[in-house]
């Protein structure tokens, strides 16, 4: 058998810079940021743009958003309410965006915990997370982030906190009433290896593991799933900002936390 080796340029199309908008109110806060999208060819993650007019309403109340120079983001203390609908305006450079999303309720984590679950004759770690369908009978649609702290000479020159996972997904082939999520971590012969490509997926014993889950509502479900999809294929995701030459998103959503953990080996439960 013979195989050859031929490297190919791929000769990207440069664009204008669009604007970008990320926003949310949850029951925790109001923030949104406002960046500009930047060439494939630079790694470096823009700062949030100044001098932006931004406002979050209903139909009793407005807030102006202030923006924080050590974040770069646009925050509000205006903190998000269950059944109300919430509309962004951002008035940048002459040009107007807007958008509206409805809250709906939170969904109250009741357990998230480490097993073992076998697939394809390997051993892989996933973290389970269970909690109450805050409206069993209608459609709902779910946001989760898995964050962690690193505790390992591995990450001593890298930033100690990091998102290490995020999906979305809705409560479809969900038990009645609850809502379950299985979040794929790493196999087990990934991390007895430990190869260095490997060391982003791979949790070390005493790292911190915190979980959140979000209610969202169907547009910030669009925009997140095609996120991930275009990922694959250089798509831009599928916002509900109306305004020209805009990308993003703007979601109203509650949240829940699970309790932090620390990870242990021999926590780790093996699925039945």
């Amino acid at each position: 058998m013979t195989a050859c080796e031929k490297e190919i340029s791929f000769d990207y199309d440069e664009v204008e810079p669009l604007v970008m908008i990320e926003g949310r109110v949850t029951n925790e806060g109001t923030e949104v940021l406002i960046s500009r999208t930047r060439s494939v060819y630079d790694p470096v993650k823009p700062k949030g743009l100044r001098g932006a007019e931004v406002v979050v309403s209903t139909d009793a109340e407005q807030e102006r958003l202030t923006y924080d120079e050590a974040t770069g983001y646009y925050r509000s203390p205006l903190k998000g309410r269950p059944g109300t609908t919430y509309r962004l305006t951002v008035e940048l450079e002459g040009r107007h965006y807007e958008a509206t999303s409805l809250m709906y309720p939170p969904a109250p984590l009741t357990g998230a915990e480490f097993l073992w679950q076998s697939i394809n004759q390997e051993r892989m770690l996933a973290y389970e997370l269970w909690a109450k369908d805050p409206q069993p009978d209608s459609r709902n649609y779910y946001w989760y982030r898995v964050d962690r702290t690193f505790h390992h000479p591995h990450f001593a020159n890298k930033t100690t906190h990091d998102a290490y996972r995020w999906n979305v997904f809705d409560d479809r082939g969900c038990p009645p009433g609850l809502v379950m999520r299985d979040v794929l971590c790493m196999s087990e012969r990934t991390a007895e290896d430990d190869e260095k490509e490997d060391w982003d997926d791979i949790l070390y014993e005493g790292d911190t593991v915190t979980l959140r889950l979000m209610v969202i509502d169907r547009a910030t479900y669009d925009y997140l799933h095609s996120l991930r999809t275009g990922q694959r294929n250089g798509a831009n995701p599928a916002g509900n900002i109306r305004g020209d030459g805009c990308l993003g998103y703007f979601t109203a959503a509650s949240v829940t936390h699970a309790d932090t953990l620390v990870f242990r080996y021999d926590a780790i439960r093996s699925s039945r």
